[in-house]
């Protein structure tokens, strides 16, 4: 198991552990986890204090998640750059999930992984068509 994959396992015990729903690696588990996390912000804008919770540290949580349930989808590797990892799909794409993650996490747009999954389905399907 590389570092990638514990990370994932380890968020998705947590998450099952602190909400009893079961992030499984599928494609749909990532719609679960789109709910969650927009629970979660919606309680922590409402519930915190003057100064909005630090959630840095869901960031590589989060990514490893993700890119693991897409990684276990379409297949593929994590790629270490020096910005952080990168998950290359089909040879052809290469994500890096952080900056998506990032912008969730700062409630700049909503949860949205289960989008992000469908239309990598789609540009999969074309690239692989071709």
């Amino acid at each position: 198991m590389n570092q990638w994959e514990a990370l994932a396992s380890d968020f998705a015990d947590r998450v099952a552990e602190m909400t009893g729903q079961h992030l499984d690696f599928t494609l749909a588990s990532l719609a679960i986890l789109d709910d969650l996390l927009d629970e979660w912000l919606h309680l922590s804008q409402v519930y915190g204090s003057e100064r909005p919770d630090d959630l840095s540290r869901l960031v590589l949580p989060l990514v490893a998640y993700v890119g693991e349930t897409l990684r276990h989808a379409h297949g593929g590797t994590w790629i270490e750059r020096p910005s952080g990892p990168v998950l290359r799909i089909a040879q052809t794409i290469e994500l890096d999930l952080r900056p998506l993650v990032q912008a969730t996490l700062a409630q700049q747009h909503p949860p949205a992984f289960a989008r992000l999954a469908a239309a990598l389905d789609r540009e999969l399907e074309e690239r692989l068509g071709e």
